[in-house]
């Protein structure tokens, strides 16, 4: 069982994709995001791997929302709040990173693994 946490950024009605590179996968489309380490919570999880994966921090939690992930385990989506000035920067050449604020009708939901798309199909709006 693998318990994930995704950081999800909004700003202005628009959300942060990220397309990366994994050596299972090739070029994906996802949010920032991954594994919950021991001790920590969901929220800290999310910031940490926003972090790693963008340098971004200190952005506001706007809300959460819980779901079971295709690994067996829990799914958190913590949805924190950007600004203009929240700008994401490729911070591992590796991922050969690059960033999206979509709309959430410009998001090609089939490319995302299930959870995420039943997510951004779903929950999202709410939290706009």
């Amino acid at each position: 069982m693998k318990n994930l946490s995704m950081a999800v950024v909004v700003r202005e009605g628009r959300v942060l994709i990220q397309e990366r590179f994994r050596r299972s996968e090739g070029m994906v489309l996802e949010f920032p995001g991954g594994s919950i380490d021991s001790g920590e919570t969901p929220e800290v999880a999310a910031a940490r791997e926003l972090w790693e994966e963008t340098g971004l921090e200190q952005l506001a939690v706007k809300g959460a929302f819980q779901a079971e992930n295709e690994f067996g385990g829990k799914i958190h989506y913590v949805v924190f709040e950007g600004n203009r000035s929240t700008a994401p920067t490729e911070v591992d050449s590796t991922r050969q990173q690059t960033f999206f604020w979509l709309e959430p009708t410009q998001i090609p939901v089939e490319e995302f693994h299930a959870a995420d798309a039943d997510f951004i199909e779903h929950q999202l709006e709410q939290f706009l």
